[in-house]
């Protein structure tokens, strides 16, 4: 893909539009809301998220992007897509010249589910996961990438199957870890618009704040090597809260 597809790409993935399933996530912003969260709390929440949960799921995303480019290079341009798996545990770790360190998609997975303690979060993920696999099955249905997570993890993370996708269209790594930590901050600002008597500038303006932040969490990201540079980082209010919201039989968003 040329430069300005992969750009474009970028910018579809970043849109509040995209067909994935995210608009009916608030990033947990609304089961904090209902524990009290205010307007004055929604930019400390957006950057604790970013230096927590966000800060995870770029690494990840990035390692199952790296992931995903390795088969592709095994196989490429012109090779049949469900040549991607040859038995049932063959993984992107099999490639040739895949360095030792980037793991399966399997493995990832694990790993992830092992640093998310909350069943409403991990649930929450694989909602949205799912949905980012069906899109880049429907976009680039042949991709071998694509073709291996839904053969061995069909309902992956978000993080996992966004990696995916934007190998698949031709993205770099880096607008990725930029675009996951974007794509976070604008559902909790989004969110919160409908949530609470905010002014849209003012929210807009949260968004800008938070660059340091971002590309902090981005750099962070694009230095991780394997799984054991995957953080583990605890976020403990919003998994209380998420665990809470899924009682709540009144409520805008899934999560």
């Amino acid at each position: 893909m040329s430069d300005a597809g992969s750009a474009l790409a970028g910018f579809l993935l970043a849109d509040s539009r995209l067909p994935s399933g995210a608009y009916s996530h608030s990033a947990g912003l609304e089961p904090a809301v209902l524990c009290g969260l205010g307007v004055d709390g929604v930019y400390p929440y957006l950057v604790s998220r970013l230096s927590t949960v966000v800060r995870m799921e770029a690494c990840a995303a990035v390692l199952a992007f790296r992931t995903a480019q390795a088969l592709r290079h095994r196989f490429p341009a012109g090779s049949r897509g469900q040549d991607a798996s040859t038995g049932p545990g063959t993984d992107a770790s099999s490639a040739p010249g895949t360095a030792a360190d980037i793991p399966g998609f399997t493995e990832l997975e694990a790993a992830l589910d092992a640093r998310t303690p909350s069943a409403a979060q991990r649930d929450a993920s694989r909602r949205l996961g799912r949905g980012m696999l069906r899109l880049a099955a429907t976009l680039k249905a042949g991709d071998p990438a694509v073709v291996l997570l839904q053969q061995t993890v069909p309902k992956p993370t978000r993080p996992v199957a966004l990696g995916v996708t934007a190998a698949a269209l031709g993205m770099a790594e880096g607008p990725l870890a930029r675009l996951c930590c974007y794509d976070d901050a604008q559902s909790v600002v989004g969110a919160a618009l409908k949530l609470l008597p905010i002014d849209p500038m003012t929210a807009a303006g949260w968004i800008l704040a938070a660059e340091s932040e971002m590309d902090a969490v981005a750099e962070a990201a694009l230095a991780a090597r394997g799984l054991e540079d995957l953080p583990a980082l605890s976020a403990p209010w919003m998994e209380h809260w998420a665990e809470d919201h899924t009682t709540r039989t009144r409520r805008l968003f899934v999560a």
